[in-house]
């Protein structure tokens, strides 16, 4: 599989860390992954490389060429109807797709309210936001709405929205980015495009809060 990917790669005329990104990766994964002899993706980390670079997750298992493109299977889930789902998540601003500071903010008061997913049925505090910018692509792009569950802890990898204080009382900024460091001083997020490292002292920091997966929405 190493030899595909690899090969995979080198057609699309990108570097391993821009394939990392594409998949919503860290930058290094794909990297540090060849270099450990017997490593390989597997489940959710699979499809999101296979995703990434336009091809099936068989294809990039077995090699069959029958299978390269076009993979598609049905999910075990039944949607919703639109109508079931209640209209009361509030959206509470913006967050900053943006390497830089002040073309975002967070307000306390509902600028919209938005349908709530059938597996945050019983989720307290849940909120969303719309994505401005564009260093979160293609993972995010300007404008796509995103689900916020401010009390499932974040892990390193997962995407988060960091709310921050921009020196004003009551006022409030936040930021989105893949949970990559944590210290006693800052927490650093990364950005994709370009891809970056961003860190924020902890001494602005109000909040660090998990933004939602698709299987989570679902409850795939």
């Amino acid at each position: 599989m190493k030899t595909r990917l690899l090969e995979l790669v080198e057609s699309q005329g990108i570097t391993l860390e821009t394939a990392s990104t594409r998949s919503g990766l860290d930058r290094s994964y794909l990297r540090k992954m060849l270099d450990r002899p017997g490593a390989s993706p597997r489940g959710e980390t699979l499809q999101k490389i296979a995703a990434g670079l336009g091809v099936s997750a068989t294809w990039l298992l077995t090699g069959d060429e029958s299978t390269k493109h076009n993979e598609v299977r049905p999910a075990f889930t039944t949607l919703p109807e639109r109508g079931s789902m209640p209209n009361d998540v509030p959206v509470l601003g913006t967050a900053a797709g943006s390497h830089l500071r002040g073309a975002f903010q967070l307000s306390a008061d509902p600028v919209d309210y938005v349908r709530r997913p059938p597996a945050l049925s019983g989720a307290k505090d849940i909120y969303a936001l719309f994505v401005e910018g564009t260093s979160m692509e293609p993972q995010y792009n300007p404008g796509d709405l995103v689900y916020i569950h401010p009390h499932k802890p974040p892990r390193f990898g997962d995407a988060v929205i960091i709310q921050c204080s921009n020196g004003t009382e009551g006022e409030m900024e936040a930021t989105i980015g893949i949970l990559a460091k944590r210290t006693a001083e800052a927490i650093t997020i990364r950005k994709h495009n370009p891809a970056a490292e961003i860190q924020i002292k902890r001494s602005t920091i109000l909040e660090v809060h998990k933004v939602l997966t698709l299987n989570e929405l679902f409850g795939i």
